[in-house]
């Protein structure tokens, strides 16, 4: 469920430093960032409809966003990215492998990209 994040001034203001991450950092890591924050929740193709429904100042709506992030959206993402750039700094290694492994679920079918969102919190990297 989709509706404008600029309704509310302070949904406004986190947009441009989604904005600066996805350009600092690139859209495989962000969507990286937001597949393992939410422990597989989010598949490649979910958390890529969320930042890019951001980054056009909307808001993207799914459960998680609504119960621990106040419906805000990109606050979920910021939440990941800061989480994810820690995991980073301790272990770049790590997060290289787990962007590329998420990476090549984007061409998953539906069926499969859950499958994987299932089993992610359970990984073996």
């Amino acid at each position: 469920m989709e509706q404008k994040l600029d309704d509310n001034p302070r949904q406004r203001l986190l947009i441009p430093k989604v904005k600066e991450y996805v350009e600092l950092k690139g859209m495989d890591w962000a969507i990286a960032a937001l597949v393992h924050g939410s422990i597989g929740y989010h598949t490649y193709r979910s958390a890529k409809n969320l930042l890019e429904s951001v980054l056009k100042g909307r808001n993207w709506v799914c459960e998680r966003t609504m119960f621990c992030f106040e419906g805000n959206a990109a606050k979920e993402a910021l939440h990941d990215f800061k989480c994810f750039e820690y995991l980073e700094r301790n272990d770049p290694e790590y997060v290289r492998r787990l962007v590329k492994i998420i990476k090549n679920t984007e061409g998953l079918n539906t069926v499969e990209a859950w499958t994987f969102s299932c089993m992610y919190p359970a990984k073996i990297l």
